[in-house]
C-alpha cells in the first residue's frame, strides 16, 4: 500500500454558483522511501496539491468537490479535527520556501524546535534532543545556535532550522515546497544535498515542489508535471528528463539553460499559465502549444497510462516526431 495516494482530487474556490476550479482530477501516489517532485510554472497547482495532503487549504473559501487523499490508508478529507491535528506535523511535515517568514522572530530557534517536540514527542522534549536535531541538519555548534534568534542566522541556516523542526516529529512524509527559492545557488545545493542525505538516513518519503528541473533531476525518483490544475505527465525521473513526451514538459526543458552551453537567447514558452477561473476550453495548454491541432480547442484529453507506466495527457504525444 502506498504511503500517500491521491485519487481524483478536485478543489474549487468560491460559492457553488460561481465556483472556480483550482485542481481538477489530480491523482498520484508516493511509496515509502520515495522522492517525488512536482514541477510546473507558478499557478499550476503544485502548492495547493501539497497543502491538501494535510487539508491545510482553508474551507471556506475552498471546497473539496470530490476525490480522496489516503495517508497510510486513511482518508484525510474525512478525518475529524483532532486526528488532523495529530497528522499535521506528525505523520506529514512541511518545509516552506521562506524560513524568515515562518520562524518566530522573538523566540530562540531552539525553543521553536522544542515546541514541536512538546507537541508530537513530549517524552523526547529535551535540550539534548533539540541539539541533536540541529546537528542532524548540519548546524555547527548546536548548543550555541539553539539560543540564537532567527535574525542572527543566515537564510541557509534558517532553512536548516525549519528542516530540523519538520524532522522533530519523525514524519514519514516530508513536503518541501520550494525550499531553496530565496537562497543563493551554493546554499541551494547544500540544502538539496541535505534532503537527499536525510532521506537515506531516516528512510522517509519526500514530496518536493519546484519549478527547477535541475533540482528534480538530482533528487527525484519520479516526476509529476502539472499545468493549470491538472497532471499532464508522470514518469520515472530518468525517463521523463531524457525523453519528455508532453509538449509542456518538453517546452519547460527547452526553456531551461544548459550548463556549459552558450546561447544568445533562451527559448521561452509564449503566454502564461491561465488565471484561476479562466482556463481555456479543451486542452488547457493548447493556446501556448506549438503543435496544437484544431480539435485541441474543444477536446479535453484524459491522462493515459502507457505500457511502460508513464502517464501523459496528450493524444499527439505518441507521434514521436511531432512532439
Amino acid at each position: 500500500m502506498p504511503l500517500l495516494e491521491i485519487n481524483d482530487l478536485t478543489l474549487e474556490f468560491g460559492a457553488v454558483s460561481e465556483s472556480k476550479r483550482a485542481l481538477d482530477g489530480v491523482s498520484l501516489s508516493i511509496e515509502s522511501g520515495e522522492t517525488m517532485c512536482l514541477v510546473g510554472e507558478s499557478g499550476s497547482g503544485k502548492s495547493l496539491t501539497a497543502l491538501s495532503i494535510a487539508k491545510l487549504v482553508p474551507t471556506p473559501p475552498a471546497r473539496y468537490v470530490r476525490g480522496s487523499i489516503l495517508l497510510e490508508g486513511r482518508d484525510v478529507l474525512t478525518l475529524p479535527d483532532r486526528e488532523l491535528h495529530r497528522l499535521r506535523g506528525g505523520l506529514v511535515s512541511f518545509v516552506f520556501q521562506d524560513p524568515g517568514a515562518s520562524l518566530n522572530p522573538v523566540m530562540p530557534v531552539g525553543r521553536q524546535v522544542m515546541e514541536v517536540l512538546e507537541l508530537h514527542r513530549p517524552k523526547a522534549a529535551t535540550r539534548a534532543e533539540v541539539c541533536r536535531l540541529l546537528a542532524l541538519v548540519g548546524i555547527a555548534s548546536p548548543q550555541e545556535r539553539a539560543s540564537s534568534y532567527p535574525h542572527q542566522l543566515s537564510g541557509g541556516m534558517q532553512q536548516r532550522v525549519m528542516i530540523a523542526m519538520a524532522l522533530a516529529s519523525n514524519p514519514k512524509l516530508l513536503v518541501a515546497d520550494e525550499p531553496t527559492t530565496a537562497l543563493d545557488v551554493t546554499i541551494q545545493a547544500q540544502i538539496m544535498e541535505l534532503l537527499a542525505d536525510l532521506k537515506q538516513r531516516l528512510g522517509m518519503s519526500i514530496l518536493l515542489i519546484t519549478h527547477n528541473l535541475g533540482v528534480a533531476a538530482a533528487l527525484a525518483d519520479r516526476i509529476v508535471v502539472m499545468y493549470a490544475g491538472q497532471v499532464v505527465e508522470m514518469a520515472p525521473a530518468l525517463a521523463l528528463l531524457s525523453d519528455p513526451r508532453h509538449p509542456y514538459t518538453r517546452a519547460l526543458m527547452e526553456s531551461a539553460p544548459e550548463l556549459g552551453v552558450s546561447t544568445a537567447r533562451l527559448k521561452a514558452i509564449p503566454g502564461s499559465v491561465p488565471r484561476l477561473g479562466a482556463f481555456p476550453s479543451g486542452c488547457r495548454f493548447h493556446p501556448r502549444c506549438s503543435i496544437a491541432a484544431p480539435e485541441c480547442a474543444s477536446r479535453d484529453p484524459s491522462l493515459e497510462q502507457w505500457p511502460d507506466g508513464r502517464k501523459v495527457r496528450c493524444p499527439f504525444a505518441r507521434k514521436g516526431d511531432a512532439v
